[in-house]
């Protein structure tokens, strides 16, 4: 059984797809205010492509001015965040109202971005795996709050990004970063499905097997008919794109 996910831990997972009705989600914002932590805010609806991205994370997090808008740039400026007043605070990112980035041809990139920042801010390891000796641990995690899409929906889409696995538990969607190219990360007995979701991809179209996504990914029916759906509708504009 898999551990619940924290927003107080140095531990992964790094990001959460879940509902803002899940009682995990007041109960660890709680613990994390009542150590003194931040509870940062971004509205996803204004997240409709990579500019817009970088444009809100720029301006709720007041970032400084040589903030570079792009993905390596967003990595930088969230690993050295402090905020006007806010030096080396626990914090957690939560991004609502994300619904629409199922639709977005950036998803798995985005939570490739964000797992790589917790992971540096927790561990304060280097690229190398290595202890990053000028750095302090911060507790820095994300969740997306989904207000009518299920959490399983995100899984194809959100295992496509750089060394991303993902995993489903309690109804929610786990993202960490896989252990051999990001190391100290995750216990060894974490059930992640690490990679594209390709494992199926002969079967179901052949038309198979609700059962196959179930018994692998150990999600159940309701999970595993989302997460089929959106494969075979992104196998479906390959074929077509082909």
């Amino acid at each position: 059984m898999m551990s619940k996910p924290t927003l107080t831990e140095h531990r992964s997972p790094w990001v959460v797809f879940t509902s803002p009705a899940d009682p995990w989600l007041a109960s660890e914002t709680a613990a994390l205010v009542q150590r003194n932590g931040l509870v940062l805010r971004l509205d996803g609806r204004e997240m409709q492509d990579a500019a817009s991205v970088f444009r809100t994370f720029a301006r709720d997090l007041s970032f400084l001015g040589y903030f570079g808008h792009n993905w390596d740039a967003l990595v930088d400026c969230l690993h050295d965040w402090h905020g006007p007043g806010h030096e080396n605070q626990d914090h957690a990112i939560l991004i609502e109202h994300a619904d629409d980035l199922l639709k977005s041809d950036f998803l798995g990139v985005f939570a490739s971005v964000l797992a790589q920042v917790a992971w540096n801010s927790n561990l304060r390891l280097d690229a190398d795996g290595k202890l990053d000796e000028w750095r302090q641990r911060i507790a820095q995690h994300f969740v997306l709050l989904l207000d009518h899409t299920a959490p399983a929906a995100f899984t194809e889409k959100a295992a496509r990004g750089m060394d991303v696995a993902v995993a489903l538990s309690d109804g929610r969607l786990l993202a960490t970063l896989t252990d051999i190219d990001w190391p100290g990360g995750d216990p060894a007995s974490a059930l992640w499905t690490a990679g594209p979701l390709s494992f199926a991809d002969q079967e179901i179209l052949g038309g198979m097997t609700i059962k196959l996504f179930r018994d692998h990914l150990g999600c159940s029916i309701h999970e595993a008919l989302d997460i089929l759906q959106s494969r075979s509708e992104q196998l479906r504009r390959e074929h077509s794109n082909g």
